[in-house]
């Protein structure tokens, strides 16, 4: 699984031991874990505002990975 998710790939879902990232773009991987950048709204004192977080997961912490389907 490492080996194929290049830098770019789109994932529907990341799911770890205590989380679940959706709708994230990989920015590296290699056998220890993935980089990956994931979007979201966040409110506060009344202002709604879209945060990007870059998230670094080991592997062994993965529940498992989504890809998401891309039609041509």
């Amino acid at each position: 699984m490492q080996q194929g998710l290049g830098v770019g790939v789109k994932l529907k879902e990341v799911s770890t031991r205590g989380l679940v990232y959706q709708d994230c773009t990989v920015l590296h991987s290699d056998a220890i874990g993935i980089v990956f950048e994931v979007q979201r709204t966040v409110a506060e004192g009344g202002t709604i505002e879209t945060v990007v977080s870059q998230v670094l997961v080991p592997w062994v912490n993965v529940n498992h990975v989504l890809l998401l389907e891309e039609k041509i």
